[in-house]
């Protein structure tokens, strides 16, 4: 089982890069045998289901079993325990969702460009797949990282939300890019993993090239606020919105909000 190389990276310092610059990359954090093996398991998914889109919420009941074994590991939970209690240090914290990611095949943008805020404290994107092609057309992340404070009101954070991932505040996004003052844009390599505050960044990813692969393990880690009905009203929207409204009823799904 791969175990998270807890030597390349101080709980602390990473924490501190988040509220520093909004990302936080770790180079060189997987075991390359574990890529190897991770990739063959979205090879044997993909010809089993498919060259399309897909959004696994259980890798561990999709034969995916390097990858789960990567997000159920202790030594990631712990990892990323520590990074949240540098900022929620009075509670106790559990992972809020994961995710698998498959973006492949010949098709439009998908969901690219869906800025949205994630319902965890911190979020840690593992590439799998990345696309070799022109800038704007590798699946880059891209946002406004710490866009926004942890509210203490689960009213103005939907009310964030639906201001913020409204189709007016995107079309507003696009016209900025390439801007001062526009989103980041954020390369990303396999082998390297990569966090960010996903509770205060507004964040998408960009298109990918007709015929190519962009696969991310995604795994939420910490809840900002309890659960509570207005919240669970709100993911429900979101993933109608989104075109996955049985998504909502998983539980993996509530770090992705």
């Amino acid at each position: 089982m791969c175990e998270f190389d807890m030597n390349a990276c101080d709980p602390v310092d990473v924490a501190q890069q988040l509220d520093a610059t909004g990302v936080a990359r770790v180079a060189n954090a997987l075991q390359w045998d574990w890529v190897i093996d991770s990739r063959a398991e979205i090879d044997r998914w993909l010809a089993e289901y498919g060259e399309q889109d897909h959004f696994v919420l259980a890798p561990q009941d999709g034969h995916l079993e390097s990858i789960h074994a990567f997000m159920a590991s202790d030594s990631v939970r712990a990892f990323l325990d520590n990074v949240v209690r540098r900022r929620f240090p009075d509670r106790a914290h559990e992972m809020a969702g994961t995710a698998v990611r498959i973006v492949a095949g010949p098709h439009a943008d998908g969901d690219a460009w869906w800025f949205h805020y994630d319902a965890s404290v911190v979020t840690m994107v593992v590439p799998l797949f990345i696309p070799e092609a022109e800038p704007g057309r590798s699946g880059e992340l891209v946002g406004y990282f710490n866009k926004r404070p942890f509210r203490r009101s689960v009213l103005v954070n939907i009310f964030d939300k639906i201001v913020h991932q409204s189709a007016t505040f995107r079309r507003r996004i696009l016209d900025s890019l390439g801007r001062a003052g526009g989103p980041t844009v954020v390369d990303m390599n396999v082998g390297d993993v990569y966090l960010f505050w996903g509770y205060r960044s507004l964040h998408a990813n960009m298109p990918i090239a007709s015929g190519q692969r962009r696969v991310t393990l995604l795994i939420h880690y910490g809840q900002p606020h309890a659960p509570s009905g207005a919240l669970a009203a709100a993911k429900r929207l979101h993933w109608a919105l989104r075109g996955r409204t049985d998504a909502a009823d998983q539980p993996a799904a509530a770090g992705a909000y």
